[in-house]
């Protein structure tokens, strides 16, 4: 093997560690996207519940207030 081949065989194997390099990183980009859209719905969820729960317990203190009167 004289030195062009050496030369060009590192370069072609550095070109193919960047692709798959390239590759993990967009599949890491895809999980942590995903997991921000879901720790955002799971947050939007756990509002709507406290909303509700907040709501029922204004309707208890209400009820009770009226069952004081």
């Amino acid at each position: 093997m004289n030195i062009k081949e050496t030369i060009e065989n590192v370069v072609e194997y550095i070109l193919k560690f960047i692709e798959k390099a390239k590759g993990y990183v967009e599949d890491i980009i895809e999980f942590f996207t995903n997991l921000r859209n879901r720790i955002e719905n799971l947050l939007e969820y756990v509002e709507e519940k406290l909303a509700g729960i907040t709501h029922f317990i204004e309707e208890l203190k209400q009820q009770n207030e009226a069952l004081a009167a």
